[in-house]
């Protein structure tokens, strides 16, 4: 088989790969999802979705990789993201590993196309095809949700190491309009904005935009897999936002680590919930 990355140019490997690494936890979902779980031999310590994935070897994290694991299991393709995982992509590519690297979606459309295009590549067209069709029911499980005109005015935050806001360039903002909903940071381009310091990117100014934005209702996503239900409103509150309409009226929803982050097939799935809810909020508080 041979297929061709933007990032990495031909990438050559054996037809229906019988070892599969994958770094990516949103491919890694897919995989299983695709029925071709038994060949995955091993994936980061990030990939935690389907529960079978846990059992798998772990051979790297989010951003760097075990070589020595790697060697011991001698993959046949490896999957990988760009952005913090160039450096593992470049070493693995180094080591001589066929390795094909998927971009974060920009939109929720780029999640089926990871889908077909995973798929594809490890023969399973016909499951992959199927997939996405499922999973583009969800879009319209979505659009059913809107109400006319009504526009509830969503700020959301995911809580890694430091508040990180979905802006336009991204799935979850894609969802949410979709929904009827307003992302309040979704007239900004690019794909996150940062409350901390992140390569060069600007650091936002979370507290003076969300006094000036104002929003109906406030998404915030843990770090923790089990958070307390009103962890987001403290955090609100302990930043001396109070006067947020949101905050007055408790208009903050606890989503548990990687509910929107994650952006494998699951996540059309856990955004209908997530979007049902604020809708729910929404309409309490109206």
């Amino acid at each position: 088989m041979r297929v061709y990355s933007p990032y990495v140019g031909w990438v050559e490997y054996p037809d229906r790969p019988s070892r599969i690494v994958s770094l990516c936890p949103s491919v890694t979902e897919t995989l299983f999802m695709l029925g071709v779980g038994g060949r995955v031999v091993g994936v980061s310590s990030w990939c935690h979705r389907p529960r079978e994935a846990l059992e798998r070897p772990k051979v790297g994290s989010y951003t760097g990789i075990l070589r020595d694991r790697i060697l011991e299991l001698g993959p046949e393709l490896v999957f990988t993201t760009v952005g913090a995982q160039r450096r593992a992509l470049e070493e693995l590519l180094a080591l001589g590993y066929p390795t094909y690297p998927f971009p974060l979606p920009r939109d929720v459309y780029a999640i089926l196309s990871m889908v077909v295009e995973v798929g594809g590549m490890v023969g399973e067209p016909e499951a992959a095809l199927s997939l996405a069709e499922r999973l583009a029911r969800r879009l319209e499980d979505l659009r059913t949700l809107r109400r006319g005109d009504r526009t509830p005015r969503v700020y959301v935050e995911i809580d890694l190491g430091g508040p990180t806001v979905p802006a336009y360039s991204n799935h979850i903002n894609s969802a949410l309009h979709l929904a009827g909903i307003a992302n309040i940071f979704g007239d900004q381009p690019g794909e996150y904005l940062y409350g901390m310091k992140v390569g060069d990117y600007p650091v936002l100014d979370v507290a003076g935009e969300l006094t000036r934005r104002d929003p109906d209702v406030i998404i915030y996503e843990s770090k923790s897999f089990h958070p307390s239900p009103d962890e987001g409103l403290n955090v609100m509150r302990k930043r001396g936002l109070e006067g947020l309409r949101a905050v007055k009226t408790g208009s903050v929803l606890t989503l548990p680590a990687d509910t929107l982050a994650h952006y494998g097939p699951s996540f059309l799935e856990e955004v209908v919930k997530v979007c049902n809810m604020v809708w729910e909020i929404f309409d309490r508080r109206s």
